[in-house]
């Protein structure tokens, strides 16, 4: 991304006047380190960033990106889609992303995981959990079910999983994770399981449903989110000429086909990513419906063990 529009993006953010979240995502934006410095820097001097948060494969990362991290007390979540073995297999790199893990764990800095969830690795959610039991550092887990956009489109009827092993294997893992938890001081979080939970329903499922997110391209090119980015459908404008009214477009944060109404944790359903729903269509996106009463069914039929200390 060319300089000229970071620093565009930032004072577009900063102009609305109110606080607002910074998140840097590739490709791999720890591959330009010097790059993603000055755009925490013009965030953190705009006075309204409160949060800065970067999503990486894990695998580029190098003292002067764990400084930065620390230096802007950005948010770090790594891409990891199972145990070494399959996230080999999926992603690959897996010996790479693991250093990485060492590397932020040795420095004491805090990361989430975010897992791509495909009928490659639903039988072996479990052994991400066992994955992470030793990093003192790991603080969350988010399960992102795959979206049928881009590279994954080509190949999405083979590789979405199907409801019955997706609910067997977010069970496996909320179970695993639970008794990882028992062993230690501070849990590892599941946020979908978290979001479950929740005292109180939000009205909305993410930002980009109330038309309050943006998405950056390199040229400059305005999208509600990533998910949407690059789509030409929903294009709203260009950091220098912004189209505020087309960011409204990603209403929907309920599968068409799911039978609410009927659906013991409607009250509690957080929704899904508006997104992922718009190019996931038919029966796909009720998967993200197996995928939360799996683990409300997990949660009230096995509470959470007291914590050793």
């Amino acid at each position: 991304m060319p300089e000229s529009v970071l620093y565009q993006a930032c004072r577009l953010a900063a102009d609305s006047g109110r606080p607002f979240h910074l998140q840097l995502t590739g490709g791999e934006p720890t591959l330009m380190p010097a790059l993603i410095e000055k755009a925490a820097r013009s965030a953190r001097e705009s006075g309204l960033c409160r949060t800065i948060g970067i999503q990486t494969n894990g695998s580029c990362l190098s003292p002067e990106m764990l400084k930065i991290f620390k230096t802007y007390d950005m948010q770090v979540g790594v891409s990891l889609d199972g145990g070494p073995d399959v996230h080999q297999a999926q992603r690959g790199k897996a010996a790479e992303t693991l250093r990485g893990l060492q590397m932020l764990e040795s420095a004491g800095i805090p990361f989430r995981v975010t897992t791509v969830v495909t009928r490659h690795n639903t039988a072996f959610l479990d052994r991400l959990a066992l994955t992470l039991a030793g990093f003192s550092c790991a603080r969350g887990i988010g399960l992102d079910l795959l979206v049928a956009k881009g590279r994954a489109a080509a190949t999405a009827a083979a590789d979405f999983p199907d409801s019955r092993s997706l609910a067997d294997g977010s069970k496996a893992m909320a179970a695993t994770l639970a008794a990882v938890n028992a062993c230690r001081p501070r849990p590892i979080r599941l946020r979908e399981k978290d979001l479950l939970m929740r005292a109180e329903k939000k009205p909305a499922f993410c930002h980009a449903c109330r038309g309050e997110s943006l998405a950056v391209h390199p040229d400059g090119r305005l999208f509600p989110c990533g998910q949407t980015l690059a789509d030409d459908s929903f294009a709203a404008g260009t950091v220098w000429h912004p189209e505020p009214g087309a960011l409204q477009r990603l209403g929907m944060s309920r599968p068409e086909q799911a039978d609410c109404e009927r659906c013991e944790i409607r009250d509690r359903c957080p929704g899904d990513c508006p997104g992922r729903l718009h190019y996931n269509r038919g029966a796909r996106q009720t998967l993200v419906c197996d995928l939360y009463r799996a683990l409300w069914k997990t949660s009230t039929e096995n509470p959470p063990e007291r914590r050793k200390t």
